[in-house]
């Protein structure tokens, strides 16, 4: 840290500073309701003799996606084994079933769920409840569902014809696909409460006296949606199955996420995620791409000369398989040589722990979200999944060294707009240098991240990100305060349905900057403050001169200290850093120095919205310290 730079003060301050919060930022002393730790835990519950491994359930392929988007971490338990003693439920913000029908010892199953019931956890009910009704049951069986202000009367309406939809609510059921013409067979489940939220009623046919059943709700501590009413069950192809109800809307409402700053893993300094990882597989392979065939080049010397060497914006992380690399002879001296070169990049790392590869795709082949990865396997070793398929998945069965690659471009769409759900991410192997169109195929999406507004970072980098979701603690401090602690390098929280909102600058600590994107409020961190606290405001805060706030940035930003019409920061990033703060109009000279030398300076203006842009043209591979003053006189004395 250059000598005239100081660490905040606030750094150091922290108990004072949060019981400061706590008396300004509303209620934090009302009947002792603040601070208040908000739970992300869901206990997801699965019957290891319909599924198999936690791996292989419906909880953890389709609605571990959906749940890690709102913030929430699931923890898989087998009904097979002993259930957790109904104290230590606590802990968690709900319950979570998607049973394929009755579960072993239903009755065990039911005393212990009528149990968790009368605690302040909400139960959550995907598929069939995981017990026959019958007169006998049918009591403990309402006492689960009335967390979703629901009743069961016992009653099942099979075959479906005459039935008829009588209400559908458009935010939360037909998301991704509508509800069949021929009705599937369904239980006759009724209101208990006028607070009910029905999202799916249908009528029983006039022989049944058109009775109303309620498929879809959600009540006060919970939330219900019927077998075949939930999700359009797979038929082949298996992957096509689709969400009938929306499961963000679903299960934010009925696990009550409401206004919570939500952890995220896609975004950094206001910008999308970009990462890559190269598979050694197929480094020694022999290349038919012109201009390299005649060389006998091997494919990981061109995927080195064609797509590492030419990006040097884009950092590239290296799966390096020892088994792929020869111990003798030409073609191990000519891979050992390559690799030489390859590490010697400062654009390129080796992957320190290993990711799951895994089929991760949206697009017309794949039209659901509920092919998408979650954030990790469900397993005990909790390893890190690719957040997108690498090239394997999109081969197509074409002529040889063809892919399907290209179709990667439409999954990112698909997974930006409405809601951004993954990082750009790219992830191919070695091979790709050993056919023309394989290359061109990674190449093309290589200059699609050159060109687009996204911060990069190495697989590693993604990785302790994504540590930071699972480690992170949130204290709300007041009705629109909160405290974050715990993120490592996370560094990025999201609220949604924010249109209204506005981070309050000057209350809150340890906030660079945020970004509307949609209806979500993305807010920056700085790394160096630990914890934050994030107050939000109805009105939009007008920029002066010292309340400087970061829109965006492809380099990742920490160590920010703002004083008077001045503002300086750390920064780390991969090629030139295109950067936008928020601040007031009028010019402005920026200084950049590295390992204590200044490197370069120019002056720069906010436009009439105090918007300031600038373009840093320098190696920023190890960090640079960025010094930004609205006082020419000032920045020239270097004051």
């Amino acid at each position: 840290m250059p000598r005239h730079m100081t660490r905040p003060i606030y750094t150091r301050l922290w108990p004072t500073v949060v019981a400061l919060a706590c008396f300004l930022f509303a209620s934090c002393g009302v009947a002792g309701a603040f601070p208040e730790p908000v739970k992300r835990e869901i206990l997801a519950l699965y019957d290891g003799a319909q599924e198999g491994d936690a791996d292989v359930t419906r909880i953890h392929r389709f609605a571990e996606l959906p749940l890690n988007h709102l913030g929430f971490i699931l923890h898989y338990h087998d009904i097979r084994a002993r259930l957790p003693d109904p104290a230590e439920i606590e802990r968690y913000r709900g319950v979570l079933t998607w049973f394929a029908s009755s579960v072993p010892d239903s009755g065990s199953y039911l005393a212990w769920a009528t149990q968790v019931s009368r605690t302040n956890v909400r139960y959550v009910i995907l598929g069939d409840i995981g017990v026959a009704a019958n007169p006998v049951n049918i009591p403990a069986i309402n006492r689960i569902l009335q967390a979703a202000g629901v009743r069961h009367t016992g009653e099942y309406i099979g075959p479906a014809l005459g039935s008829r939809v009588l209400q559908v609510d458009p935010g939360l059921v037909e998301f991704e696909c509508r509800l069949d013409p021929v009705l599937p067979n369904y239980p006759i489940v009724t209101t208990t409460d006028t607070k009910t939220r029905v999202a799916l009623m249908l009528e029983t046919p006039p022989y049944d006296g058109k009775r109303k059943a309620a498929l879809v709700t959600i009540g006060e501590r919970g939330g219900y949606a019927a077998f075949n009413y939930e999700f359009c069950h797979q038929r082949p192809p298996l992957y096509q199955g689709k969400w009938l109800i929306n499961p963000f809307a679903f299960f934010g409402a009925a696990f009550g996420s409401a206004d919570q700053p939500v952890p995220d893993t896609t975004t950094a300094s206001g910008n999308r995620l970009y990462l890559s990882m190269l598979d050694s597989e197929g480094w020694t392979r022999s290349s038919k791409v012109e201009g390299f065939r005649d060389a006998q080049a091997m494919a990981g010397e061109v995927v080195f000369r064609q797509l590492i060497e030419p990006f040097r914006e884009l950092p590239a992380t290296v799966n390096l398989r020892v088994s792929e690399i020869p111990k003798i002879g030409r073609t191990a001296k000519q891979a050992r040589r390559t690799l030489q070169s390859l590490f010697a990049t400062p654009n390129v790392e080796l992957l320190r722990q290993p990711m799951r590869a895994m089929v991760s795709r949206f697009d017309s082949e794949y039209p659901s979200i509920s092919n998408l990865s979650p954030l990790i396997s469900a397993g005990p070793d909790r390893v890190v999944n690719e957040p997108l398929s690498d090239e394997t998945a999109y081969d197509c069965g074409g002529p040889l060294g063809e892919d399907g690659f290209a179709a990667l471009t439409e999954t990112l769409v698909n997974t930006e707009s409405p809601r951004r759900l993954k990082p750009f991410n790219l992830n191919y192997r070695a091979y790709a240098g050993e056919y023309p169109a394989r290359l061109r195929s990674v190449k093309d999406q290589l200059r699609k991240a050159k060109l687009g507004s996204l911060a990069a970072v190495s697989a590693n980098q993604y990785i302790a990100i994504v540590d930071g979701f699972f480690r992170a603690r949130i204290d709300r401090l007041g009705i629109a305060a909160w405290q974050i602690s715990n993120r490592g390098k996370l560094q990025t929280v999201r609220f949604d349905l924010a249109e209204q909102r506005d981070v309050d600058m000057t209350a809150s600590l340890g906030v660079i900057g945020q970004k509307q994107i949609g209806t979500s409020l993305y807010v920056a961190l700085d790394e160096a403050v630990e914890p934050v606290v994030i107050v939000l405001s109805q009105v939009a805060q007008a920029a002066t001169a010292s309340s400087f706030a970061l829109l965006e940035s492809r380099w990742l930003v920490r160590n920010v200290v703002k004083k008077e019409c001045a503002l300086s920061f750390e920064a780390h990033g991969y090629g030139d850093g295109s950067f936008t703060w928020a601040t007031a109009s009028g010019p402005y000279v920026i200084k950049v120095e590295q390992a204590g030398q200044e490197i370069w300076r120019q002056t720069a203006e906010a436009d009439a919205t105090g918007h300031l842009s600038f373009v840093l043209p320098v190696d920023a591979t190890a960090p640079v310290w960025v010094m930004i003053s609205c006082n020419p006189s000032r920045a020239e004395s270097g004051h």
